[in-house]
């Protein structure tokens, strides 16, 4: 079976002032099996931010390729590239990015309504996510009713709402407690595992590291590493 996601040869060069170019990526190759979490590891301006951006198809590589499901991304015009982000591609981000007057059943319906879903049907989907995340006695509480790591629950089922292939997460337990961070890493590999669903993390979190599948390191805009779980020795405050 093809993997879910292919990247070839990517490279992401940004314009900094006349004649002046930053190369935040330098040609990337990675390959990301169905089913498989992900966890992609970097300092700060290593260029995973970026290659995040390009596995969502928020952003273009200057050259390379991005395939996601046999979808060369790069080469969609931009109404499809809105319909596979709304479709194939759920985001969690680390800020939640709820919205504020909105209560956790009709935030987590939003995606389901751009996606087409009649206001009945979208609120039916996102009381099953909510449900799934354990939070179907909260459906009418505000973001601000709720506690950060229900929050994040939420904002898991907003992007699953419309069931996609590929979960893409960033930094999704870094304003979490140790205890809640565990829970909300519990959850994306139970429905991982239950939905046949691939996700990619990006992370410092050696709690996300440890149950990943794999692990890909970027630096200075490469690909500089990868290992399995199993291969790695993780302990609070090292990673070896």
């Amino acid at each position: 079976m093809p993997p879910l996601l292919h990247i070839s040869g990517v490279t992401k060069r940004y314009r900094q002032g006349r004649g002046r170019y930053v190369d935040a990526l330098r040609g990337v190759d990675l390959e990301v099996p169905r089913g498989e979490f992900l966890a992609i590891m970097g300092p700060s301006g290593s260029g995973k931010s970026t290659l995040f951006n390009l596995i969502g198809a928020l952003d273009k590589p200057t050259a390379g390729e991005v395939t996601l499901g046999g979808l060369a991304l790069p080469r969609l015009r931009p109404r499809q590239l809105a319909y596979v982000r709304c479709r194939h591609i759920g985001y969690v981000f680390q800020a939640y990015n709820l919205v504020a007057s909105l209560s956790a059943l009709k935030n987590v319906a939003l995606p389901a309504v751009f996606g087409g879903a009649g206001v009945d049907e979208a609120d039916a989907l996102a009381r099953a996510q909510l449900d799934a995340v354990g939070l179907g006695h909260r459906l009418d509480h505000r973001p601000d009713q709720l506690s950060g790591g229900q929050q994040q629950r939420v904002a898991i089922a907003r992007a699953l709402v419309n069931a996609p292939a590929l979960l893409l997460a960033d930094e999704p337990t870094a304003n979490l407690d140790h205890r809640t961070g565990s829970e909300v890493i519990d959850l994306f590999r139970e429905l991982g595992a239950a939905r046949g669903m691939t996700v990619v993390t990006t992370t410092h979190d050696h709690q996300m590291l440890q149950r990943s599948d794999r692990v890909v390191w970027i630096r200075d805009g490469q690909k500089v590493r990868e290992a399995s779980s199993a291969e790695l020795e993780i302990t609070t405050g090292e990673v070896g």
